[in-house]
């Protein structure tokens, strides 16, 4: 874009003009000449030329932070110093980044025959929870925004893509949370997701037919979508502490426009996911507004915005790109969407569900579709992995010091017990310590293969915060290293 800015003083023999974000070559011939002999007002000359090189650069430096690319850039950083910052108090949260592109990722997997030889698993289970003395992980982001089918902008195929990375996931224990583009929805942009739309009659068409398939896999539990963006960043404003004296005010427009810095929403699930691990060790505790507002599925390292309104008063704005009205969030919870939501009277947002990607089954009685539909959840999905984790560590720790089957289901049995609590009236405290309500265990050796064992196990979560009591049913092999 040109932009021609006039130098309002006499004694300037020329305009400055330039295009922004060009920078001039050192050789360049000067901007302007000035003779300051011919103006009896000095200072005034030269104020009003360091304001007009104040919007010069004004100018360039908000032609480099809205493009594209460049807040893309800022915006994967920033979500990554979110969750720096949020694991800063504690060493039990560990934190590892992997630089790698959708399009990489994707290659990746059309390369690999089936979806246990591609690179993604060898890093996340073969190096870590499939090796003695790994770490298994607990949690993926991706930093993406996937969609139902390939266009011009967008030629990667992300249905199938996500279904290998929901193997990875599945093997490892360790669920994957991405966001969409709003092309999945038939849009330009989640702010013109209209409040009257029915979200779930537009996945009905025949485009949707792999996607569907997707929703009905047993591992698309081990996956979450995450929506809408999210405010990285409130706007620069000019400060009068600067040293430089530089008067910078970014440019913007109304709020969920183009001009403000929106990030992936999975940074924000990510950081209620590590404070309920560092205040539980456990994971139940994601979703919903407490009354304090503090903990429960709460964002609140997000910064919020205030934007002037008619009456010329500031307003507060939640760190969302669009709100969702109460109808959205049931649909989008219904299609396997993790809705972030704006809290009423607060600049704050919350996750009030947690539905993982799948589609859970239907049933003739009304509380096994219930339970189905609970045990979709990507909180009760952490859990259960969780224990997965140590499970699979025990067994290979193990193994070789139980002569039958029956010994090794013992010493689990005894295990699991040390997590287990009776009492449904106990503190939230003492529920953190005892998170599981009932436990059961199955060890039976499998033929052909002497050494190894295969593992049944059946959890029920303590921490219930819907009305209907749910299991989940883990099934893994206990191999030694030697086996």
């Amino acid at each position: 874009m040109q932009q021609t800015l006039e130098a309002a003083a006499p004694g300037v023999e020329r305009r400055i003009d330039t295009t922004e974000g060009r920078v001039p070559r050192p050789d360049a011939p000067p901007a302007w000449r000035l003779d300051l002999s011919r103006h009896p007002d000095k200072r005034l000359v030269i104020d009003q030329l360091i304001a007009a090189i104040d919007a010069l650069l004004t100018a360039q430096v908000n032609a480099i932070l809205h493009n594209p690319r460049f807040q893309q850039l800022e915006a994967s950083w920033r979500g990554l110093l979110q969750l720096v910052e949020a694991s800063a108090s504690t060493r039990a949260i560990k934190i590892r980044v992997l630089d790698v592109s959708w399009r990489e990722l994707c290659r990746d997997f059309e390369r690999a025959i089936e979806f246990d030889q591609s690179q993604l698993f060898t890093k996340v289970y073969s190096d870590e929870f499939g090796t003695p003395g790994g770490e298994p992980f607990g949690l993926l982001i991706g930093d993406y925004a996937v969609q139902h089918q390939r266009d011009a902008d967008h030629p990667t195929d992300d249905v199938g893509t996500l279904k290998a990375i929901a193997a990875v996931a599945a093997a490892a224990f360790c669920p994957f949370v991405t966001s969409c583009s709003p092309a999945l929805f038939g849009l330009d942009s989640f702010g013109d997701m209209a409040s009257d739309v029915d979200l779930a009659r537009s996945f009905e068409g025949h485009e949707f037919i792999r996607w569907r398939a997707l929703r009905e896999a047993d591992d698309a539990r081990f996956i979450g979508i995450a929506l809408p963006k999210v405010m990285m960043r409130p706007p620069y404003r000019h400060d009068p502490n600067r040293i430089d004296g530089f008067r910078f005010m970014e440019r913007t427009g109304r709020p969920g426009a183009g001009d403000y810095l929106w990030g992936n929403a999975a940074f924000a699930f990510a950081t209620v996911v590590m404070r309920a691990f560092h205040q539980y060790g456990w994971f139940a505790d994601i979703r919903g507004a407490p009354d304090d507002l503090n903990g429960g599925g709460l964002v609140d390292r997000f910064p919020g915005h205030t934007f002037p309104t008619l009456g010329g008063a500031a307003a507060p704005a939640a760190p969302l790109d669009v709100y969702l009205s109460d109808r959205q969030e049931k649909q989008l919870s219904d299609l396997g969407i993790v809705p972030l939501s704006r809290v009423s009277y607060v600049d704050a947002c919350v996750f009030y569900s947690c539905q993982s990607l799948h589609q859970p089954k239907v049933y003739d009685r009304a509380t096994a579709t219930s339970n189905a539909r609970l045990s979709a959840m990507l909180q009760y999905v952490l859990c259960a992995s969780r224990f997965a984790h140590y499970i699979k560590m025990i067994g290979r720790d193990k193994i070789g010091s139980f002569a039958t089957a029956h010994d090794f289901e013992e010493h689990l049995r005894d295990w699991l017990r040390g997590y287990c609590l009776a009492n449904d009236d106990a503190s939230t405290s003492f529920k953190a310590r005892y998170p599981l309500r009932e436990a059961e265990v199955q060890v039976r050796d499998i033929a052909g293969r002497p050494g190894a064992f295969g593992c049944v196990i059946h959890l029920k979560p303590h921490f219930q915060l819907d009305d209907v009591q749910t299991s989940f049913r883990l099934v893994t092999e206990l191999v030694g290293p030697q086996a």
